[in-house]
């Protein structure tokens, strides 16, 4: 594995139980994303094989955004009916397509995230394996049954539909309030995002320590809210970038791999 030693990969006990605050919680999360970066690019086969599924969804999820965007000025004005008549109203229906790009793309970042994942899992569960087998020995739950374990793929889908609509349409309601209603709105955005993506970033390996539903994950997430976040959010604005989109899959599927042992750790703190 070269230069990275298991003291890169997971660092000692009392290290790993100690909770984040802000500011070590954004720098270690980066930084088990930059050692994922570095433990994947050592497996240069693999780390191919793991492009090739978000470069087949991301060509359907560019077509849905384009649409989206094509279509926000409209969606703009049949949200917007009361302000027919207004001397402002081009000024607010402008803002709202704005809203409508940023929280249709939100939203299909995090769909087009479960989906790759969904689509690659053979490849992004073996590179997380991969990864949990060079830091250590862990406790291995068995494994799902193929039929269940595309039940709950389907019903995982579902699940972060039905959490991601209302909540785009709250940053949308919210990103109305004059003046500070759309910073709100773009932060709120990066945080909801970034906590989505940690969720889906950590399934493989929480899957094989029977860590397998989604209260499940936010329950481990909220060991160390700060980490999971200062993980989740920069893989999120890299997975909002299309070219860099293509390759964060097999990296931040290592880094959460790393995520998960952190949390576990701190858990049996």
């Amino acid at each position: 594995m070269g230069g990275i030693g298991r003291n890169a990969v997971i660092k000692s006990p009392s290290q790993a139980r100690r909770k984040s605050n802000p500011v070590t919680g954004l720098a270690g999360g980066i930084k088990l994303l930059v050692t994922g970066a570095g433990l994947v690019l050592r497996r240069a086969r693999l780390f191919g094989l793991g492009l090739i599924p978000p470069l087949i969804t991301s060509l359907l999820f560019l077509v849905l955004f384009v649409s989206a965007s094509w279509l926000s000025q409209r969606i703009a004005v049949w949200a917007t009916p009361f302000a027919d008549g207004w001397a402002g109203a081009e000024a607010l229906r402008a803002l709202v397509a704005l809203l409508v790009v940023v929280l249709s793309g939100v939203l299909l970042i995090l769909l087009f995230t479960a989906t790759t994942l969904a689509l690659g899992a053979p490849l992004y569960d073996r590179i997380s394996e991969e990864v949990d087998a060079h830091a250590g020995a862990f406790d291995r739950h068995p494994e799902q049954r193929p039929i269940s374990a595309v039940w709950a793929t389907l019903k995982h889908l579902a699940k972060v539909v039905a959490i991601t609509v209302p909540v785009g349409l709250s940053f949308l309601l919210l990103g109305l309030i004059p003046v500070v209603g759309g910073v709100l709105a773009a932060v709120g955005s990066a945080l909801f995002g970034g906590w989505m993506i940690a969720l889906e970033m950590v399934g493989s390996p929480a899957d094989r320590r029977g860590i397998r539903t989604l209260g499940e994950r936010h329950r481990m997430l909220r060991r160390d809210t700060w980490l999971a976040f200062g993980f989740g959010v920069p893989a999120f604005l890299v997975l909002s970038v299309p070219a860099l989109a293509l390759v964060v899959f097999p990296i931040a599927t290592a880094g959460g791999t790393l995520l998960t042992r952190r949390l576990v750790a701190l858990d049996r703190g």
